[in-house]
């Protein structure tokens, strides 16, 4: 407004100063990011660490997966290849044939032990001999005295039908077999009387 004491009359720029009105310093309003600039930036660490997180646990797991699968791959192989192997058995030990066989006849029957002795001679027995038994038996048994032979026995034993060898010292004869029935195929006459005499022999070296 123009002071009242101005000399001179008022012309065009003392109306423009009228026209203005007193106005305060103010600053102008900051953008949206700067407003916000440290929130951006926690969010974005945040979503930088989850990423790295998730890469992280990615590649341990990828890493056993690699680890197991050749192991799983080789288990698999092998049980595939397994049953193409056939199972290595030894086979039995062949028998001694030499070794001396004592039969014995505890069945009661007239030239039993003459009959096993004809069975075994003709099976490939070198050295058999015969005996009769103080008291008939009910089972056949077949006895060893020495470890040695236990392999040699138990194939008599599987040859007579006496089931498992034992191991004694109640015989003399390193094999001894206690025959109660007659061999499966039979003798005939001239082998029982042969039996007998076994039998008869047997005794009188008893």
């Amino acid at each position: 407004m123009a002071d009242s004491q101005y000399p001179y009359p008022p012309d065009r720029f003392d109306d423009e100063a009228d026209a203005v009105t007193f106005h305060g310093a103010h600053r102008a309003e900051l953008p949206f990011w700067r407003e916000n600039l440290l929130y951006i930036i926690i969010i974005g660490a945040a979503v930088v660490l989850l990423v790295v997180l998730l890469f992280v646990i990615g590649g341990m797991g990828g890493g056993d997966d690699g680890a197991e699968g050749p192991a799983s791959s080789s288990e698999s192989a092998s049980s595939e290849a397994a049953p193409e192997e056939s199972p290595s058995e030894e086979p039995a030990p062949e028998p001694d044939l030499s070794v001396p066989v004592q039969v014995i006849n505890a069945g009661s029957i007239n030239g039993l032990a003459g009959t096993w002795q004809g069975e075994l001679q003709g099976e490939g027995w070198e050295d058999v001999s015969v005996a009769t038994a103080d008291s008939p038996q009910q089972e056949p048994v077949v006895f060893y005295r020495d470890e040695a032979d236990a392999d040699t026995a138990q194939a008599l034993a599987e040859q007579v039908g006496a089931g498992e060898a034992r191991q004694s010292d109640e015989y003399d004869s390193p094999l001894t077999f206690i025959a109660v029935t007659e061999p499966g195929d039979g003798g005939d006459e001239g082998d029982s009387g042969d039996g007998d005499q076994g039998d008869q022999g047997g005794e009188g070296e008893g």
